[in-house]
């Protein structure tokens, strides 16, 4: 039977809002397994992007820390993914890894493959990843000023993406007159919520607050229209009707085919605009899945304390589910599952041996000695 902390995670989904037109499939409930094998993210085809096993470490005068473990994942074209896990867990690693933005040394990718439109990006040379920065893909950084110059105005920054937008489309490239370009950039940052644009338009990013840097930043991701936009906490700090405005202009962007990866530690958010989520923990992936099977069926104990966290918002609610115990330390890892230490339905096995990341039923994967694979369900 399951235990009142994973139970809970059945009754705490229904406080998370769902986006209109959020297409996503409930797994049915008692699915049996359609087979076992590790999970290695490969698929019969169509996706825009696929990580195999990549395992990458951090190497220091400290020694050798794994940050990440064999970490699979798949996007289709169009398909919003969510990454979700506590601070720490490799999350942004991920994103920076997939850009080939992470400097070596300290960064050693031990192992797998990161595949782009059909190319192995890690093994491409530094201009072919040039080639395919921008248009192609790029990040919206948790902190904007990594991504903004601070010696140019944000009208220049934002012109010169959309230059770059124009020269790499398969049409001609448009000329328009110098107004034309500012007044197509001006209502893109009121689309933003951001008052007196004109005036925004003049200033250098030291002089923006940082809600404003991070929807300028938001901007020049969304104006060069990328095949695949990788955001990292990209509402952190906004208030909940500039979230909205920013969650739906990535909605726009998906119209138009394109494929975003949500990196974010808030469940309200994943379960809004993700079609699957990967749950990560300790560099690992956990549990995976379309979002509302996982968030309402998590058969993952991490996942459901982590769905339990989230606030009903009602002064009746219940108290709410406190995670045990403190995230991993990377260089002291303890054997087995990574979560026993923290796990209150961990047995003798989940001390010894780590699980591998199992397909328990279609399209729902975890790493769990818990986990019955005949009927799909945590026992």
């Amino acid at each position: 039977m399951r235990g009142e902390t994973v139970e809970s995670s059945r009754l705490a989904v229904d406080g998370l809002g769902g986006a209109e037109g959020r297409q996503t499939l409930v797994p049915e409930a008692g699915g049996r397994a359609s087979g076992v094998a590790p999970f290695t993210g490969a698929s019969s085809g169509g996706n825009l992007l696929e990580i195999n096993n990549l395992t990458i470490d951090f190497v220091s005068v400290d020694g050798r820390v794994r940050i990440l473990n064999g970490v699979s994942l798949t996007a289709k074209k169009g398909e919003v993914v969510g990454i979700v896990g506590e601070s720490g867990s490799g999350k942004t690693t991920l994103g920076l890894a997939i850009l080939g933005l992470l400097d070596s040394p300290p960064a050693h990718i031990v192992s797998g493959s990161i595949i782009f439109e059909g190319r192995d990006l890690l093994k491409l040379k530094p201009d072919e990843m040039e080639e395919i920065h921008g248009t192609g893909m790029n990040m919206v950084f948790q902190e904007p000023l990594d991504s903004l110059n601070p010696v140019y105005t944000v009208e220049t920054q934002i012109a010169e993406a959309l230059k770059v937008q124009r020269k790499r489309q398969d049409s001609p490239v448009q000329h328009e007159a110098e107004g034309e370009t500012r007044n197509l950039i001006t209502d893109l940052l009121r689309n933003l919520c951001i008052d007196k644009p004109e005036e925004v338009l003049e200033r250098y990013p030291h002089e923006l607050s940082g809600g404003m840097r991070q929807r300028v930043a938001i901007s020049i991701s969304t104006i060069e229209k990328p095949r695949l936009m990788i955001s990292d906490e990209p509402t952190t700090g906004l208030d909940a009707y500039v979230q909205n405005r920013i969650l739906g202009m990535f909605s726009a962007q998906r119209k138009i085919g394109a494929t975003l990866l949500y990196i974010t530690h808030d469940l309200t958010i994943a379960s809004q605009i993700c079609d699957r989520i990967y749950i990560m923990y300790a560099g690992r992936v956990m549990e995976a899945g379309e979002t509302r099977g996982v968030l309402q069926e998590s058969l993952h104990p991490y996942t459901s304390t982590l769905v339990a966290s989230v606030p009903h918002g009602f002064e009746d609610a219940p108290p709410l589910a406190v995670q045990l115990g403190e995230p991993p330390d990377l260089r002291n890892l303890p054997s087995g599952c990574k979560f026993n230490p923290r796990c209150a339905y961990a047995k003798d096995i989940c001390k010894e041996t780590e699980p591998n990341l199992e397909e328990i039923f279609g399209g729902r994967y975890t790493a769990c000695w818990r986990v019955d694979k005949e009927h799909g369900k945590f026992s």
